[in-house]
């Protein structure tokens, strides 16, 4: 057998394996291994470009489905998958929340919707709210240690003056208006909060802190999710749904962190007094700042 000359083999390589245009890395397949740019030489076509798109997101193998799947039917279980190293077959952690935050927030605004915890009727924890839920005496139960009405009760500055001198309607009206510009950033500021928070209360666990903000990424994501779909059930439904959040961050302490469920609930019940705290002390200081912008 006469064998090939060593030109010829050059160029049989340099063929089969292209290099990429980004690095310049030998790129056999469809993606860069270095720097993970497409191989493809020419643009894709419209068909192509959505038949992807579906197959990557949308398809019962794509990443929005399976992650969808497991953020909601099992607690904790993205988390699990993503300490593990199993993370291309799902969306990335923050990837998930921006998305989670961008449509919940988009619904509440075009739609009018409440976004809270409902616990009791249609009283609980609120971010936002479409009109202002108060009693025939015109204060809502507890109204009296709602981060408003404290302000407006010990604090006296040209703001506080301006939103007194108000309409009762238009309190709301400006309240909202202006909550809703940044009630997104306020949630987004209390994950890296909720991370330590879960560090404090693991500190036998040796975890780092960004294994709690993966954490912490989930979870506040699945809840932003739940919270948009409470927000169109009657009452009781609303209450149902309350109780089972509350499950669900109990499960999914238990599969991340692991450990008895009496070790389990006392971290959790823990966890959720500071965050609790910390989301009462954000509403305070992000009402106040409303007022003086």
């Amino acid at each position: 057998m006469t064998p090939r000359p060593r030109e010829d083999i050059a160029s049989v390589s340099a063929t089969q394996v292209a290099a990429c245009r980004n690095c310049g890395a030998p790129a056999p397949g469809t993606f860069c291994p270095e720097c993970g740019q497409e191989t493809a030489r020419k643009p894709r076509t419209v068909a192509e470009f959505f038949r992807e798109l579906i197959e990557r997101y949308a398809s019962r193998d794509g990443q929005l489905w399976q992650t969808v799947s497991k953020l909601f039917f099992s607690p904790g279980a993205l988390t699990v998958e993503y300490m593990a190293g199993r993370r291309t077959r799902y969306l990335r952690p923050l990837q998930l929340y921006l998305a989670a935050s961008i449509i919940v927030f988009a619904v509440v605004q075009f739609y009018g919707l409440n976004l809270g915890l409902r616990v009791f009727g249609e009283h609980g924890v609120h971010l936002l709210r479409s009109s202002p839920l108060l009693s025939e005496n015109g204060g809502s139960p507890g109204s009296r240690l709602s981060p408003v009405q404290l302000i407006l009760d010990h604090v006296d500055t040209d703001g506080v003056r301006r939103f007194t001198s108000m309409p009762r309607e238009d309190r709301f009206r400006f309240l909202r208006a202006r909550r809703a510009q940044y009630v997104s950033y306020f949630v987004l500021f209390l994950v890296p909060l909720f991370a330590l928070i879960l560090k404090l209360c693991n500190l036998g666990r040796r975890r780092r802190y960004g294994e709690h903000l993966i954490f912490g990424l989930h979870t506040h994501s699945f809840l932003l999710l739940a919270l948009l779909v409470e927000a169109k059930l009657p009452a009781i439904l609303a209450n149902a749904v309350s109780l089972w959040l509350i499950a669900y961050l109990i499960v999914a302490l238990k599969r991340v962190y692991g450990g008895a469920w009496v070790e389990t609930l006392g971290r959790g019940a823990a966890a959720v007094a500071l965050y609790s705290a910390v989301f009462f002390v954000g509403n305070l200081l992000l009402f106040f700042a409303l007022l003086e912008i």
